[in-house]
């Protein structure tokens, strides 16, 4: 029974590692609001950039629930800001820093 308490506060101290890269990304991106191709890229960046930090750690049920809600979460980030810059009318090729 000990080796299974031991096995489970190790995975929960990686799972808290885990949750805690996720929370702390910062991620910068460059796109064009009026090219949805562009769009789509820099979102595609954005959960390379995730996936790739968060290797390590990848499997368990809850740090992958996490994974996807701070994809969506960037995802909607992205397409919000592309909506609004074509709204202002502004800026095609601004680099975009979301966390």
């Amino acid at each position: 029974m000990r080796e299974n308490a031991e096995t489970l506060f190790v995975a929960s101290e990686d799972i808290a590692t885990a949750l805690n890269l996720l929370e702390s990304i910062e991620v910068e991106v460059g796109f064009d609001s009026e090219d949805p191709e562009s769009i789509e890229k820099a979102i595609l960046a954005v959960e390379e950039a995730i996936d790739t930090r968060l290797r390590g750690y990848r499997g368990d049920a809850r740090v992958e629930s996490a994974i996807l809600r701070v994809k969506f979460d960037f995802r909607c980030a992205i397409i919000d800001q592309a909506a609004s810059d074509e709204a202002d009318d502004e800026a095609i090729g601004i680099v975009h820093t979301l966390h």
